[in-house]
């Protein structure tokens, strides 16, 4: 089952396994660099507590704890204590952003929009 290398095939085996030991190389080379990465960005970032949560949302902390009730919200708890990062914090409020409000003309053209005309074809008795 198993072909023993023969002396002429040796050269092409060694070169393949080259490539194979290349592309490995390369690709922990790359994994490590982003492990890296992310470790340097976690360390730049601290973790803050509620209340200082709610200072840069500018929510009270009950409503903090109801949105990390909800799931709504980032949040890590490593114990009796809710931790955020501020960056999650940021990139949630401007996930969560809200739209101003429709135009009185935008109201009318949404509500109109799936409606047939009613007078078109109708036999006035």
């Amino acid at each position: 089952m198993n072909k023993e290398p023969t002396f002429e095939a040796m050269p092409q085996n060694v070169a393949r396994l080259e490539e194979k030991v290349d592309a490995l190389t390369e690709t922990v080379n790359k994994l490590s660099q982003h492990i890296f990465s992310l470790k340097a960005s976690a360390k730049d970032e601290e973790m803050i507590c509620v209340e200082d949560a709610s200072k840069l949302l500018h929510l009270s902390p009950s409503r903090i704890y109801a949105l990390v009730q909800e799931g709504r919200i980032p949040c890590y708890k490593p114990g009796r204590n809710l931790l955020f990062l501020p960056s999650e914090l940021r990139r949630w409020l401007t996930d969560n952003r809200r739209t101003g409000q429709p135009s009185v003309e935008e109201q009318m053209e949404a509500m109109t929009k799936g409606m047939r005309n009613s007078a078109r074809g109708r036999r006035l008795l």
